[in-house]
């Protein structure tokens, strides 16, 4: 009997095992807050998993009676945890897929790397005493804003030595110190950092919202080359340019777009953001058809298409496929896509660097935008939820009209 029971008890951890495993997948993987247009069309875009709203507003939304209280459920039987629901109005914009080159200039200059200062008395490290670090941003020296790398160093020189009061940034966190500059082997005062005030880059158009004249791209952010931290934008611009050709991506070599800028600016930078590069534009594109954006729990696994510009030809739509979610992540790789069109892969391999930003389709609506290729599997790679980019764009313009 003993012997039964033990068996039995066996068998029946080994069947819970799955249970308890998509328990805990739920709980810390899928989304507790979800946006939709309507109650009846609220769904998880999971298998197994279920949200139901209850038929009160959610007492914690602070005066939104648009927002409601739902439950996630496994099997639509088993409580995982709560989740909100906001009803929203469905946004609607002009989709890109036209390549623009960017010029950035960053607010401070940012510290690309930490050396010591050679001089008459030895070697010194100025930029430690304060603890200025690799990828810190240097906003003011002296009592002086700081706009780029020369004025830094023209305010360093002119020092004669004196210590000078630093206002720095990292991660976000302001900080001050004194910095004292050291005399070089050069006669000029150095304080022992390498800096950089401005890049530039190639990209895609992901939308204009027309309502306020948003325009977005990228789908991620620019981030220094040294760093990797993301570049403050004082202030930039987008401008046109002419693809000439691509050179083709193979696994362990990310191929690129070929081409160069033009002189037509097509809007200002305003934000650069962990989910795209967004600005506004002057004049919207004439007879530009709008596109409904789709949210996250309406994109599904399967085919798709992206609007890229991979030749002079201009943007063409090629097929793809949406192969997986990641809807938990809050920036740039909310799901797997595959390149599947012929044409697209025989031109560039798959995605290519400079098509980062290139609208995503399914079913009529923008669902997404891509931002990474697979270095070693250039068909496939890694993209962003429109709606993401849309609510972000949203924020840019409020912003902008609290200012005015």
């Amino acid at each position: 009997m003993q012997t039964v029971i033990k068996a039995v008890s066996i068998v029946g951890l080994i069947l819970s095992f799955p249970l308890f495993l998509l328990i805990w997948y739920g709980s810390k993987y899928v989304p507790d807050r979800y946006t939709v247009t309507d109650l009846a069309s609220l769904t998880t875009g999971m298998p197994f998993f279920h949200c139901a709203c209850s038929a009160g507003v959610e007492p914690a939304a602070e005066g939104n009676p648009r927002q409601y209280r739902a439950q996630l459920k496994l099997f639509d039987a088993i409580p995982i945890k709560n989740a909100t629901v906001e009803l929203v109005e469905r946004d609607y914009v002009i989709p890109g897929g036209e390549t623009f080159g960017l010029r950035l200039f960053t607010d401070g200059v940012v510290v690309t790397q930490i050396s010591s200062v050679d001089g008459k008395d030895g070697s010194v490290v100025p930029a430690k005493k304060p603890g200025i670090r690799q990828g810190d941003i240097i906003e003011e020296i002296d009592g002086v804003r700081v706009t780029s790398n020369a004025q830094l160093a023209r305010i360093v020189k002119k020092s004669m030595g004196k210590k000078l009061k630093v206002v720095f940034t990292r991660n976000g966190e302001k900080n001050s110190g004194v910095i004292a500059p050291a005399l070089g082997k050069d006669g000029s005062y150095h304080i022992g950092v390498w800096v950089r005030d401005s890049t530039a880059g190639v990209g895609t158009v992901t939308f204009i919202d027309p309502a306020n004249r948003i325009i977005a791209g990228l789908g991620h952010a620019i981030c220094d080359t040294d760093t990797g931290g993301i570049m403050p934008v004082r202030e930039g611009e987008m401008v046109r340019a002419q693809v000439r050709g691509c050179l083709k991506g193979t696994p362990g070599t990310p191929g690129e777009l070929c081409g160069f800028f033009l002189n037509d600016v097509i809007g200002s930078v305003e934000l650069n953001s962990p989910d795209g590069v967004y600005g506004t534009v002057s004049e919207l594109p004439e007879a530009a058809a709008r596109v409904p954006v789709a949210l996250m729990n309406e994109v599904t696994t399967g085919k798709a298409q992206i609007i890229a510009t991979v030749d002079k030809s201009g943007p063409r739509r090629f097929d793809i496929e949406i192969t997986r979610f990641f809807r938990a992540s809050s920036h740039e790789k909310n799901m797997m896509i595959r390149v599947t069109d012929r044409r697209l892969l025989e031109v560039t391999g798959g995605i290519v660097q400079g098509m980062s930003g290139s609208p995503i389709l399914q079913n009529g609506r923008l669902a997404g935008a891509v931002t990474h290729v697979f270095v070693n599997d250039p068909e496939q790679g890694y993209a962003i939820f429109a709606e993401s980019m849309v609510r972000t764009a949203e924020q840019l313009a409020g912003k902008s009209r609290e200012a005015a």
